[in-house]
C-alpha cells in the first residue's frame, strides 16, 4: 500500500477551495491539493506487482540513466532502465482511489508543532511518468473535508513551491470487535455433544465423528459372544472318505477275525 513515511520533497502545484452548497456557516470548507513528486520506480509495486517490470528492466545504463545518478536522484535499484513500454508509454493514468490518509507537510527546524497536518485525505487522480535512471514522475491529488481558516493561509503561501510532505496510510484496527459472531470450529472447541460436525437437526447429523468409530449392533455382540455346539454339515466327498474308511476297518477286523478262527482248530 502507498506510503511516504520520511519527509519527500515535493511541489503543490494548486490548492483548490472545495465547498458544498448546504455547508453550514461554522463548518468548515475542504480543500484539494495537487502534488507533483519524483520517487524511485519501486514505488510502482504497492499499486501492482507487474507495474515496474513492465516499464523497467535490467541493463548496463544509458548516458541519461548515469547523468540521473549523478544528479543524486535514486534508482530503481537494479532495474534503472526503461522497457521498450516505458520509453514509448510517456505519462498515463492510474484509477485507483486510497482513503483515510494523513498528510504531514514538514517544517524542519520547528518540530512537530509546526508540522501542518490534515486527517482523513483521500489519494486518487494519479498520473505517472516512467524516467530513464530507475524513477517515476507522480501526480496526485489529496482531498480532505475539513481544513481549517489557518491551515488555508499557510498552504497559499506554499502553492508552487517545493516542500517536505509525508503521506502516511491509515492505522487498521486490529482487535476483534466485542460481541462477534464465533466461527463454527471456535464455538465447539471444547465441547462433546455427539453432533460432530452438524448441528443437531441439520442434514447429516446422524453421522459419526471419525475419532469416536463405528458402534456395533447388539444382534452382532450378541452374536459374537455366543459359541455353537452344532457340527458343521460334511460335504459329499468328506462323507465318502468316511465310507471307505469305514469299510477298511471292518474289512480288517473281519480279516482278523478270520485268522484268529484258523489257529483254534
Amino acid at each position: 500500500m502507498f506510503e511516504l513515511i520520511n519527509p519527500t520533497k515535493a511541489k503543490l502545484l494548486d490548492v483548490v477551495v472545495l465547498s458544498q452548497k448546504n455547508r453550514q456557516p461554522d463548518e468548515n470548507p475542504g480543500a484539494k491539493l495537487n502534488f507533483e513528486v519524483q520517487l524511485s520506480a519501486d514505488i510502482l509495486d504497492t499499486f501492482d506487482p507487474g507495474l515496474k517490470r513492465w516499464l523497467f528492466m535490467k541493463g548496463a545504463g544509458s548516458e541519461s540513466a548515469k547523468q540521473a545518478a549523478l544528479d543524486g536522484i535514486p534508482e530503481a535499484s537494479d532495474m534503472p532502465n526503461l522497457t521498450n513500454v516505458g520509453m514509448k508509454i510517456g505519462k498515463f493514468p492510474w484509477h485507483q482511489e486510497l482513503s483515510g490518509y494523513k498528510l504531514v507537510i514538514d517544517h524542519g527546524m520547528g518540530g512537530k508543532k509546526s508540522d501542518l497536518e490534515i486527517t482523513d485525505g483521500l489519494l486518487s487522480n494519479w498520473r505517472f511518468t516512467p524516467k530513464e535512471g530507475g524513477t517515476v514522475i507522480a501526480r496526485m491529488s489529496f482531498e480532505s473535508a475539513n481544513v481549517t481558516e489557518a491551515q488555508f493561509g499557510r498552504l497559499a503561501k506554499m502553492k508552487s513551491r517545493d516542500i517536505e510532505a509525508k503521506f502516511l496510510k491509515p492505522e487498521e484496527a486490529q482487535q476483534s470487535l466485542p460481541g462477534a459472531a464465533q466461527t463454527p470450529a471456535a464455538a465447539g472447541k471444547g465441547k462433546d455433544d455427539g453432533s460432530w460436525p452438524f448441528p443437531k437437526g441439520s442434514k447429516g447429523a446422524d453421522m459419526l465423528a471419525p475419532d469416536k468409530g463405528t458402534k456395533e449392533k447388539p444382534a452382532a455382540k450378541k452374536a459374537a459372544g455366543k459359541t455353537s455346539t452344532k457340527p458343521a454339515a460334511k460335504t459329499p466327498a468328506a462323507k465318502a472318505a468316511d465310507k471307505a474308511s469305514a469299510q477298511a476297518t471292518a474289512a480288517t477286523a473281519a480279516f482278523t477275525a478270520s485268522a484268529a478262527g484258523g489257529k483254534a482248530h
